[in-house]
């Protein structure tokens, strides 16, 4: 599974290149966080139909595989999407699919890794309308407990301008990559309040690389419920509970 070596991917970006500078004014910063090489999970904020498209020019010319919902694999209404999933060997996710649909995506996905891939994923598992960071879903902590890759945090903002007349005033998108970190290291599986401790973990790196307006319900304040905290609460937890992890959280 490699789409850069494919004859249709590189048709492809022969294409989206000059179309994307056509349409936007593309700023990629902190790409020197990516390594050459190695698996790893990319956690990316999701505010358009064309921000995948946009991540993985921008991982270039590494391969990356995303994670897509499975509306996008249709023929109908938009047969352009269908190429594109095909050409990047997308991985179709369903929203209500069953426990065995969700064991096949998670091999699936593991199996990226195998392989030394960038696996792309969007936490919040739905673009936001608002464009502020959503509610992440448990999905991504279990892959990265499960393989034990590092994660890195790659934001995009600037594309919930290209609506309407968006399309014809070139917007400045700008995609930035966050420092690798790691998941802790669990000695035994996690609770569901671990797991969702653990998103809160994940979804304060990406918002660290995006400005303040897009932070959402991950905004930095004081603790008031048991469902979200922030990344130190989340490892005095561990440490509380009696947990053994190795927590390479990179401040920013």
């Amino acid at each position: 599974m490699k789409p850069t070596a494919k004859l249709s991917f590189k048709i492809a970006v022969a294409i989206i290149a000059p179309l994307l500078r056509l349409i936007i004014r593309l700023e990629i910063r902190g790409k020197e966080n990516l390594p050459a090489a190695g698996p790893l999970i990319a956690i990316c904020n999701h505010m358009h139909l064309f921000d995948a498209v946009i991540h993985i020019y921008s991982i270039l010319p590494r391969d990356s595989i995303f994670l897509a919902k499975e509306e996008l694999f249709r023929l109908w209404p938009n047969p352009l999407f269908l190429i594109l999933m095909k050409i990047t060997d997308a991985m179709p996710v369903s929203r209500r699919g069953t426990n065995e649909e969700r064991k096949e995506v998670i091999q699936q996905a593991l199996q990226v890794l195998a392989e030394g891939h960038v696996l792309g994923i969007y936490p919040e598992g739905m673009r936001s309308k608002t464009g502020e960071l959503q509610l992440a879903n448990p999905g991504a902590v279990r892959l990265a407990l499960r393989s034990g890759v590092p994660l890195i945090p790659i934001s995009i903002c600037g594309t919930e301008k290209l609506r309407g007349m968006g399309w014809f005033i070139r917007p400045r998108v700008v995609v930035t990559f966050g420092k690798l970190f790691y998941l802790p290291k669990l000695d035994r599986e996690p609770s569901f309040t671990k797991v969702q401790q653990l998103s809160v973990f994940i979804m304060e790196h990406l918002r660290d690389i995006l400005p303040p307006q897009y932070h959402g319900m991950y905004r930095k304040q004081p603790v008031t419920t048991n469902r979200v905290g922030n990344s130190d609460n989340v490892i005095k937890s561990l440490e509380v509970e009696g947990d053994s992890f190795h927590a390479n959280k990179t401040n920013n």
